[in-house]
């Protein structure tokens, strides 16, 4: 039998990272990570999900090009998050929870719905990595880079 492979959820700031001003050496090196996730998404050795909340950010994204380009790459190599009827009290009660933690609504949906599915969360957002921290949030959680390096890949 074939060990389950990861389940990985990354946020609109970690899959949006390729398309920000690429002069800061910070923002190049987690866009490398963010590829080379990328790649081994479609080479099949992460699950990578998406959910509502994805749409919903990325409906506000000005930019055409980033917008169609990460739907693309969530609707041809993500998984939806698929819930229940009953799940869905269970997630947006995660949601609020963490909102009154101080995270914002969007990334509590994020982050709610990772913990639901048991994923590794990546994000490049350092202020919800701490408060992320400091909520005791039930899933590992980290900058693309963070990933990399807990996998072995760099």
């Amino acid at each position: 039998m074939k060990p389950a492979k990861e389940k990985i959820y990354l946020d609109i700031c970690a899959l949006g990272r390729p398309y920000d001003d690429q002069r800061y050496p910070r923002i190049e090196m987690e866009t490398l990570a963010v590829l080379m996730i990328s790649t081994l998404v479609k080479a099949g050795k992460y699950l990578l999900f998406y959910a509502p909340v994805h749409e919903s950010e990325l409906s506000r994204n000005t930019d055409t090009t980033e917008r169609v380009e990460i739907m693309k790459f969530l609707y041809s190599y993500g998984q939806n998050v698929k819930l229940r009827i009953n799940d869905y009290g269970i997630l947006e009660d995660r949601a609020t929870e963490l909102s009154s933690l101080g995270i914002g609504f969007a990334d509590s949906f994020h982050v709610a719905n990772a913990e639901f599915i048991g994923a590794s969360f990546i994000t490049c957002d350092d202020i919800l990595i701490k408060k992320c921290s400091r909520n005791n949030v039930g899933i590992w959680f980290g900058t693309p880079v963070d990933f990399c390096k807990k996998e072995g890949l760099v």
